[in-house]
């Protein structure tokens, strides 16, 4: 069973009819949006049909099908969730009831992840160091041959020079 004719003890008589106003406004809003849409798209069909501006391909009645549905489907969603951002602000402090409130400063850590948090900014901090020993290694041999980075011999006879 659905949990609209079930409401939870928190909420007022007056709370749960807004939740059911909100609830049959976007309903309503659907069906209206979707036959809508079903009757202009089945008028525009025959209209271009009629006119011959409708494409050969386009003249069965599946695609009569394809297009009175397709423009309906859409326009039923469209208007449901206008209706749902029109009608929200409606029942937007029954979302708040019961809320936490946000904690702004830190949850406190236990001693396993006080240690976890260590270990990883000793780990980054090795193999930061490791980095740089490996830059300062490829530094110096590429130096002592004679093709350091922005030397006038690397750009005319580089490692990779021709």
């Amino acid at each position: 069973m659905s949990s609209a004719f079930n409401p939870p003890k928190t909420l007022s008589q007056d709370d749960i009819r807004r939740v059911a106003d909100v609830r049959r406004a976007v309903w309503t809003a659907g069906l209206q949006g979707g036959a809508a849409g079903i009757f202009a798209a089945s008028s525009a069909w025959y209209a271009l049909r009629r006119t011959g501006r409708l494409p050969v391909a386009w003249r069965s009645p599946n695609h009569w099908m394809l297009a009175t549905f397709g423009a309906g489907a859409l326009a039923s969603f469209l208007c449901s969730l206008a209706a749902g951002k029109n009608s929200v602000q409606r029942i937007g402090d029954i979302f708040r009831r019961g809320a936490h409130e946000w904690r702004t400063d830190p949850p406190e850590l236990s001693s396993y992840q006080r240690i976890s948090i260590e270990n990883q900014k000793a780990l980054d901090d090795s193999r930061i160091e490791q980095r740089r020993e490996a830059l300062a290694r490829w530094h110096r041999a590429s130096t002592a041959d004679g093709t350091a980075v922005g030397s006038a011999s690397s750009s005319s006879s580089g490692r990779f020079g021709s």
